[in-house]
């Protein structure tokens, strides 16, 4: 499976890394400072790019790891493609994808991340939801490449779930 990045961040450097270790390609990286995409890109062998619409046509799958605030900005300037495409926020609905992607999910992994801490992804509990029951079948067979605790979540479930660990975190 050829694998786009479109984050260069924490969650973005630990779950492509962890994707490359369970065996898939990674074939780029975009984030929107050269420095970040340099990096992530480097340390995976792949290309990177700071410019939306030359991210790559032709991957399998499209992980959109970036804040929430520029999320669906950057959704409208990819190209269409025939991609499985997933975000990984924890408050952002899977319909931000609605009318760009004909195949699209999330993604959640629900855990604090940090570049230069490695983590066991097989203990991090990873929540899915998906546009159809045949990308929802994709989606948690993915998850369950990098994570033996995966679990179907909807919107508004994942959205609660999120605001409460993130409270827990930071209180």
């Amino acid at each position: 499976m050829r694998v786009v990045f479109v984050g260069a961040g924490n969650l973005a450097t630990r779950l492509s890394l962890e994707m490359r270790k369970s065996g898939m390609s990674i074939g780029q990286v975009y984030s929107h400072t050269s420095e970040h995409a340099k990096i992530l890109a480097d340390e995976l062998g792949c290309g990177w790019t700071v410019i939306p619409e030359e991210i790559v046509e032709d991957a399998d799958l499209y992980v959109f790891s970036l804040k929430d605030a520029v999320l669906q900005d950057v959704i409208a300037r990819v190209k269409p493609n025939n991609g499985l495409w997933v975000h990984t926020a924890g408050s952002m609905p899977m319909d931000v994808f609605r009318g760009h992607a004909h195949r699209y999910g999330v993604l959640y992994p629900m855990q604090t991340f940090s570049k230069d801490c490695p983590v066991d992804f097989k203990e991090i509990p990873v929540f899915v939801e998906a546009s159809t029951p045949d990308v929802l079948a994709q989606t948690e067979q993915l998850a369950r490449s990098v994570s033996d605790r995966v679990e179907e979540m909807s919107t508004e479930r994942r959205r609660r779930l999120h605001l409460a660990a993130v409270f827990a975190c930071n209180f």
